[in-house]
C-alpha cells in the first residue's frame, strides 16, 4: 500500500444521509414555508422542502436559476406563463409529478387541499441565501425592462459564482493528483 502525503480525513460526503427539519425553516417570497435539505458536499444545486397549507401562494420569477418542483404529498395547481409566448398553463399535480421552470417564467402554486402539499424544489444554480434570484409579482405577466435588467445582473453574479465552484474543483483535482 502506497502511503499517503496527507493524513485522511472525514470527507464531507460521508455525513450523509440527511434531511429537511421543523427546527430550520425559511419563508420564500413568494409565502412558501421551505425547509432547506444541507447538502454541503454539493455546490451546484440547492434542495428544500416546501409544505404548502391549503391556500394560494403568490406569483414569481426565477432570474437565473433553473428550477424543479417534485410533488412528494398532496396536490397542487402550478401556474405558469412563458414570457416569450405569453401562454400561460396551468398544471394539476400529484404525489410523483415533477415541473421544471426554466428562468423568467412566471410561476405560482395552489394547494386546492384537502391536505398540506409536500414538495421538494430543486435549484440549480443554488438558491441564494439573500433572495436575489426571486421576482415577485401581482400576476403572471412579462417582465419589465427593468427586471430585465436585474436578472441580467444575477446572471453575470450566478455566472462568478459558478466560476468559483469550478475554480475550487480544479484546486481539488490539482491536489489528488500530487498526493499520488
Amino acid at each position: 500500500m502506497t502511503p499517503r502525503k496527507t493524513p485522511p480525513t472525514t470527507p464531507r460526503y460521508a455525513r450523509q444521509p440527511t434531511r429537511a427539519t421543523d427546527g430550520f425553516v425559511v419563508v420564500a417570497p413568494d409565502g412558501i414555508a421551505v425547509h432547506p435539505i444541507p447538502l454541503p458536499h454539493l455546490a451546484g444545486l440547492s434542495l428544500v422542502e416546501g409544505r404548502l397549507p391549503v391556500g394560494e401562494y403568490g406569483v414569481h420569477a426565477h432570474r437565473s436559476l433553473e428550477q424543479i418542483t417534485h410533488v412528494l404529498a398532496g396536490r397542487l395547481i402550478v401556474t405558469m406563463r412563458d414570457p416569450a409566448t405569453g401562454e400561460t398553463t396551468e398544471y394539476i399535480c400529484g404525489p410523483g409529478d415533477t415541473i421544471g421552470t426554466p428562468p423568467l417564467v412566471t410561476l405560482s402554486y395552489r394547494n386546492p387541499g384537502p391536505d398540506l402539499a409536500r414538495v421538494l424544489f430543486i435549484c440549480a444554480p443554488p438558491y441564494p441565501a439573500d433572495d436575489a434570484d426571486t421576482a415577485t409579482f401581482d400576476r403572471h405577466r412579462a417582465p419589465t425592462e427593468d427586471e430585465l435588467d436585474r436578472a441580467l445582473a444575477r446572471i453575470a453574479r450566478a455566472r462568478e459564482d459558478s466560476a468559483a465552484r469550478f475554480a475550487a474543483l480544479e484546486a481539488r483535482i490539482a491536489a489528488l493528483r500530487a498526493d499520488r
